[in-house]
């Protein structure tokens, strides 16, 4: 019987300190047999079982500090999983994230599960992304190469990556400067990558954001937006990605927050554009942004 073996190596830590574990789960799960290669449904019994030895194995990290105020489900650290099977010569061919998820895209119908897959990976040790652990030091979030590879088959998706990318720590940037450049260079300036330029500078910033966004600028965005149609619909689309900030948990926490604190954080965050943006065109974005607390605490009242 041909098998697919699938091998999950976790770690974090335990207990009320910085205590570490490693936890590792294993899974065969038999082969489709009139096919060498991985199959749809192949692909996709690998990748629930992913979803769930995830979802399990943060329950088996559970967040016991006494020493600090602010508390998360779980304290997994890093990931990392491996898919093994045979090849047609008999040999091994093994698949780790990035190998494993540029095979599943190529399956529109599995779209939903590499989402669900990046939901899960999300908030583990101190809320923030589990990281795909490396031997060579420093990796991306994982999740990372599952949603660049949709993003790989379609521009749509850019929508998706910007959300994924706010869940990021990315004043602890590793690779993601490196992936806004390979979109914008594969699909040009278009409504998605002045979108993805848009969050590089304001949600997904974070300490390289502002530097990218100008070379951005400096590599066709400033032509781009020459055209009429295309700075109209770019100072609608800044407009709404301040919006959509407000989903977030710093975004909420702003809205809730002293109406003078959120303008002094706003206001800068609005002049970032200004060498793109008229005068006028800043006065309408900063009135625009500054009357979403006004609103906010209007349907809360």
């Amino acid at each position: 019987m041909n098998n697919i073996k699938i091998l999950i190596k976790a770690y974090g830590c335990i207990g009320d300190d910085y205590e570490g574990k490693e936890i590792i789960k294993e899974k065969l799960i038999e082969k489709d047999s009139t096919q060498v290669d991985l199959t749809e449904n192949d692909l996709k019994q690998v990748l629930k079982y992913l979803i769930n030895a995830v979802k399990e194995i943060k329950t088996l990290y559970p967040d016991q500090q006494t020493k600090v105020i602010f508390h998360h489900d779980n304290r997994v650290e890093s990931l990392k999983f491996e898919i093994t099977y045979a090849t047609k010569d008999q040999g091994i061919n093994v698949l780790e994230e990035k190998a494993f998820f540029d095979l599943v895209a190529l399956h529109p119908k599995l779209s939903d599960l590499i989402l669900a897959y990046c939901d899960i990976t999300d908030d583990g040790e101190e809320g923030t992304r589990i990281i795909i652990d490396s031997e060579y030091g420093d990796a991306p979030p994982a999740g990372t190469y599952a949603m660049l590879a949709l993003v790989e088959q379609n521009k749509k998706w850019i929508h998706h990556y910007i959300k994924f990318l706010r869940t990021n720590n990315l004043d602890h940037e590793v690779e993601q400067m490196w992936h806004i450049r390979a979109i914008v260079e594969k699909y040009d300036w278009c409504t998605e990558t002045t979108r993805l330029a848009i969050a590089r500078n304001v949600s997904c910033c974070g300490q390289g954001g502002s530097e990218q966004f100008n070379q951005l600028l400096a590599n066709g965005l400033s032509d781009y937006l020459n055209q009429d149609v295309n700075k109209l619909q770019f100072l609608k689309d800044i407009k709404q990605e301040f919006i959509d900030y407000e989903s977030t948990s710093r975004g909420i926490s702003l809205l809730k927050g002293n109406k003078d604190y959120y303008i002094k954080y706003r206001t800068p965050k609005v002049n970032a554009f200004a060498q793109v943006l008229s005068e006028q065109e800043l006065i309408w974005l900063t009135e625009e942004v500054t009357s979403r607390w006004d609103i906010f605490h209007k349907l809360v009242e």
